[in-house]
């Protein structure tokens, strides 16, 4: 009997042996398959990270911009013509147009037609017929990757509107008299008002604080078809921004000594030269201003009186208030 158990007892232990090894197994191959489970949902993570990484670096280096638009008998939209204006090839997939709070799909030109266009080029798209023209209506084109551009049908068919004259900015026209804004100087005076000859006329923009008596100098041109004739009491002021109380004039310098006028014809360009803390006097005690405001910047206001000479020789009263349209700017 105890051979026997002892054989018994044997066999047993040999079967668990067994069972162990199958299991331990089994569970070394459960282990492997989660990691390798683990390991491809990774690299799919990674890879759709990747990809959608290179979609948003290719999509940030779009631009498409709507150039021109053409109709069909004035009434219904043609084509639109769209340019690539980034560094990379697009693909145009969808046509919208916007009304109002409206948007309505056109449709998808990649559909019946090559819509690739490659960097700094155009490509003219048709479009499906009876889509009706409307001036207050947006066109809009986006490509395969969701960049959009979009534009008024009225300013791709007829263009921007053009400005009835064309502005220079070195002038500025107000009423009869147009400013030159380039030929616009400072000079120190005298005492007695008049131009130090030892001093040449600087450009204007910028002042010494403290310069003490000095003159400014404008150019002007009339542009009216009258001539005109401005007075003693036209001034140059000088406005403080932080300070509007302390405003400065400067009278006009008149060319004309008798009767203290300027006169200003028609079509000529004219130089205006203002040196008076007052308006000029006859007798000549008039004091020159000075340049007394400390450091800042200032706008400047043109006064003019004076008179227009009409056609039939008769005259009537010229008064106006130009704003200069820029700042001196006085520094220490």
């Amino acid at each position: 009997m105890t051979v026997m158990k002892m054989l018994h007892v044997r066999k047993s232990l040999r079967c668990r042996k067994g069972v162990s090894t199958i299991t331990s197994l089994f569970l070394i191959l459960l282990m492997f398959s989660i990691l390798i489970g683990i390991f491809l949902a990774f690299f799919d993570y990674n890879f759709v990270v990747l990809e959608q990484m290179k979609i948003e670096d290719e999509r940030s280096q779009e631009r498409i911009v709507l150039s021109g638009l053409e109709l069909d008998n004035q009434t219904c939209l043609y084509n639109v013509t769209v340019k690539n204006t980034g560094t990379i090839e697009v693909r145009v997939r969808a046509i919208y147009v916007a009304d109002g709070t409206t948007t309505a799909f056109i449709c998808d030109p990649s559909a019946y037609m090559d819509t690739y266009i490659p960097p700094d080029r155009s490509l003219n798209i048709s479009l499906p017929s009876g889509v009706p023209f409307k001036p207050e209506a947006k066109i809009i084109a986006a490509t395969e990757r969701g960049v959009k551009t979009k534009e008024y049908e009225a300013l791709l068919v007829y263009g921007p509107p053009k400005p009835v004259w064309e502005y220079d900015p070195t002038k500025l026209y107000i009423g009869p008299l147009m400013l030159q804004f380039d030929a616009f100087w400072y000079r120190k005076t005298l005492g007695d008002g008049t131009l130090d000859p030892n001093e040449p006329w600087n450009p204007g923009w910028s002042i010494p604080k403290g310069f003490g008596y000095c003159a400014w100098n404008i150019t002007v041109m009339n542009i009216d078809d009258r001539n005109i004739t401005i007075n003693r009491f036209s001034t140059f002021n000088v406005v403080p921004n932080d300070s509007p109380s302390t405003e400065l004039p400067w009278y006009l310098e008149p060319t004309n000594q008798t009767d203290l006028t300027q006169f200003l014809p028609v079509n000529q360009t004219r130089n205006i030269i203002y040196i008076w803390a007052d308006p000029k006097e006859a007798s000549g005690d008039s004091r020159p201003q000075k340049m007394t405001l400390p450091e800042c910047t200032c706008m400047v206001f043109l006064t003019f009186f004076g008179v227009f000479h009409e056609h039939d020789g008769t005259t009537t009263t010229y008064a106006q208030t130009i704003p200069f349209e820029a700042a001196i700017t006085v520094v220490g």
